[in-house]
C-alpha cells in the first residue's frame, strides 16, 4: 500500500469516533441509570432497553460503514477493515464499562468507556505514524542507494572511439 492509498483510506475517519463514543456512552448510561435507581420496575421495557442499548453501537457501526460503501465514499475492503476495528474498540470499551459497573462504581463507568476508546484511538494513531515513518525511511534509503550507485558509475572514465 503506497502513501496515497493510505491517505485515502484514513481520510474523514474522525467523524466515526464521535458517533461511536456517544452510542457506547448511551449503552453504559442505561446500566448506570438502573444501578442508580432511575430506571426501576424490572418489566418488559427495561429488558427491551437493555438489549437495545447493548446492540445499538454495533448496529450503528454496521449501518454507517455500509452507508459509506453504498454512497461510494469507501471501498468495501476499507469499510470492512474500519467496521472490524470500530466493533472491537466498542466491545473493549463497553466491557471495561461493564467491569466498572460490576465493581460498584457506576458513576465512573462512562468516563472509563470514553477513556478506553480515546486510548485505543491514540495507540492506533501512533502505530500508524510509526508505520508511515518506517516506510518513508525505507524509501529515503532506497533513493540514497540509487543516487550513490549512479554517482559511482559517473566516476568511471568514458572511452571514446577516436
Amino acid at each position: 500500500m503506497n502513501f496515497g492509498q493510505l491517505v485515502k483510506l484514513y481520510t474523514k475517519r474522525n467523524k466515526a469516533v464521535l458517533v461511536d463514543t456517544i452510542t457506547a456512552g448511551l449503552s453504559v448510561a442505561d446500566e448506570i441509570s438502573v444501578d442508580l435507581g432511575l430506571l426501576e420496575g424490572g418489566g418488559m421495557l427495561e429488558e427491551l432497553l437493555d438489549k437495545v442499548s447493548i446492540a445499538l453501537p454495533f448496529v450503528l457501526v454496521a449501518v454507517t460503514e455500509g452507508g459509506k460503501v453504498l454512497f461510494k465514499k469507501k471501498t468495501p475492503q476499507a469499510a470492512l477493515q474500519d467496521a472490524k476495528y470500530r466493533t472491537v474498540k466498542t466491545g473493549i470499551a463497553m466491557g471495561a464499562g461493564a467491569a466498572v459497573v460490576a465493581a460498584g462504581a457506576s458513576v465512573a463507568a462512562l468516563p472509563v468507556v470514553v477513556g478506553v476508546r480515546l486510548t485505543l484511538d491514540k495507540y492506533r494513531s501512533k502505530a500508524l505514524l510509526s508505520r508511515r515513518v518506517h516506510n518513508r525511511l525505507k524509501r529515503v534509503r532506497a533513493l540514497n542507494d540509487a543516487r550513490s550507485d549512479r554517482d559511482s558509475h559517473e566516476d568511471l572514465p568514458i572511452l571514446l572511439n577516436e
